[in-house]
């Protein structure tokens, strides 16, 4: 073929008689021509004579033609029923064929040419009916992927033979209840990552037996169970990725939880130590369970040193975590980051440990006559005086650090109540944030914050928080601290009596 040809033949500006020229010269040209933007419905008519006339050489012509908008529907007909596979396959998919042509090209003997019919933009009724029954599971494959797929023949195919057909009828939504009980775990996958919690209820405890590891940690996941019963039997699984997702859940009753502290797993340990609704017994054993498996210099196996210091870190933060359970992880010297500055936004300090911290973090910052005054006078009263007392000395500090003392729940409540009370302190946003997660500081003071619709943020992050400030904060308008606040009120109903808070 020419180059100059070619070039000539995609060139805009090239005039119709110049174009019937070389279209008529080689099936090359030809095929070019034929693939024009804007080729003309006579011409694109004598390429396709011509092309039906010849040989095997002109078949690209015939598969441009069946692809281009010029092309008339008589013509698009014929070339549906053309013996070559290609050029059906083609004129398969093209907008024009008309449907006689489509309903002979659903029953067409080449599987590729019926897939193709399959993933056109538009069938008719007919055609879509007999392609949903195809022999063929690449077809019925396609006709599931269908943007414009029938939910009814969707339906059909939830019991396709081919489990790849029913993942995707999984997917989409459309199986019923057949998904759930597929053999094909993949299929059982699907299907509980699509429903809703309350449409997985009457299935939980099936589910929760299942042959598939991954349907089970998919159940025990927060999102799709909180039913007790169910997550008491995920928390005695054998695969430690299914108690993990047990330990991480919001709804996991306490003694279950509390049992899970005990477990040998990182990945276990790991999840109850970030499980907000995890509360004081279970996290004093948490802390039991790393002393014994990781203190006293126990090595950990390769690959496991940034895991236990995550969950050291989490365990540390943890809003409900006793007080004797943070000296005792403090103690062990696990995590090498710590610093004291941040153990004092931390509400669950042991007080002696609080005072230590606040004079350790500010000694090289205290200035001016006054600072040094204070501080020296709370250096000199933690060894003589109660630590509540040298608390409530360091809130009215002029030594901002010391201030942080109001995040400690063992700062008395009528000296959290006079720091919020006292209009010096109205724009130390940050200090009053750390008032709102204190279990000490005093109820109305809580409620009146929730109720304007401010530090919900920092409140939901008390471990004590009154269920009256809670409901407060769940009935404002809805945001996602009402979400969490909602779902701390149902954690709290399930473990009603239990005298176990959240």
């Amino acid at each position: 073929m020419d180059t100059d040809d070619v070039a000539e033949a995609w060139r805009p500006a090239t005039s119709l008689p110049r174009l019937r020229e070389l279209a008529a010269q080689a099936p090359g040209p030809a095929r070019i021509v034929a693939s024009r933007i804007g080729l003309p419905a006579e011409l694109a008519e004598e390429l396709a004579v011509r092309a039906l006339e010849s040989g095997p050489d002109w078949l690209g012509v015939l598969r441009a033609l069946a692809a281009h908008p010029a092309t008339s529907a008589e013509r698009l007909a014929e070339l549906a029923a053309h013996p070559e596979e290609s050029v059906r396959q083609v004129a398969a998919v093209h907008r024009a064929t008309p449907k006689p042509a489509l309903k002979a090209l659903a029953r067409d003997g080449s599987a590729t040419v019926r897939r193709a019919l399959a993933g056109r933009e538009k069938l008719p009724r007919k055609v879509t009916d007999l392609l949903t029954g195809d022999a063929c599971a690449e077809v019925r494959l396609t006709m599931t992927r269908r943007v414009g797929a029938r939910p009814e023949h969707l339906r059909a195919l939830a019991t396709d033979p081919d489990a790849r057909v029913r993942r995707v009828v999984a997917a989409l939504g459309h199986a019923g209840d057949t998904d759930l009980t597929d053999p094909d775990p993949e299929v059982r996958r699907t299907a509980v990552h699509k429903r809703a919690a309350p449409e997985l209820t009457p299935w939980l405890d099936a589910l929760a037996q299942d042959s598939d590891t991954r349907v089970r940690e998919l159940i025990a996941q927060q999102y799709r169970n909180r039913t007790p019963a169910v997550l008491a039997r995920l928390a005695a699984d054998p695969e430690p990725c299914v108690r993990a997702a047990t330990a991480a859940n919001a709804f996991t009753p306490v003694r279950h939880l509390t049992e899970l502290a005990g477990d040998p797993t990182l990945a276990v340990l790991g999840a109850i130590s970030q499980n907000p609704t995890a509360p004081p017994e279970t996290l004093a054993r948490l802390v039991e369970t790393i002393t014994r498996s990781f203190g006293g210099g126990a090595s950990t196996l390769p690959g496991q040193e940034e895991d236990l210091q995550r969950l050291v870190y989490a365990a540390l933060e943890h809003p409900a975590i006793p007080p004797e359970s943070l000296r005792a992880l403090h103690a062990l010297d696990l995590w090498p980051y710590f610093h004291p500055g941040n153990a004092m936004d931390q509400p669950n300090w042991p007080a002696d440990l609080m005072v230590e911290f606040g004079l350790t973090y500010c000694a090289s910052t205290v200035s001016g006559k006054a600072e040094r005054k204070s501080f020296a006078e709370i250096d000199e009263a933690r060894h003589s005086e109660p630590s509540e007392d040298v608390l409530a000395a360091m809130v009215r500090s002029p030594i901002y650090y010391l201030r942080r003392a109001v995040a400690n729940r063992h700062t008395p409540p009528a000296a959290l109540a006079a720091f919020v009370r006292d209009p010096a302190r109205a724009e130390d946003t940050s200090q009053l944030d750390a008032v709102a997660k204190n279990p000490a500081t005093p109820l109305e003071i809580l409620l009146t914050w929730a109720e304007a619709g401010v530090r919900h943020y920092d409140m939901l992050k008390n471990p004590a928080l009154p269920e009256p400030v809670l409901t407060a904060i769940a009935a404002c308008p809805d945001t996602s601290y009402a979400t969490q606040a909602r779902q701390l009120l149902e954690v709290r109903k399930l473990r009603a009596g239990t005298e176990t808070p959240c």
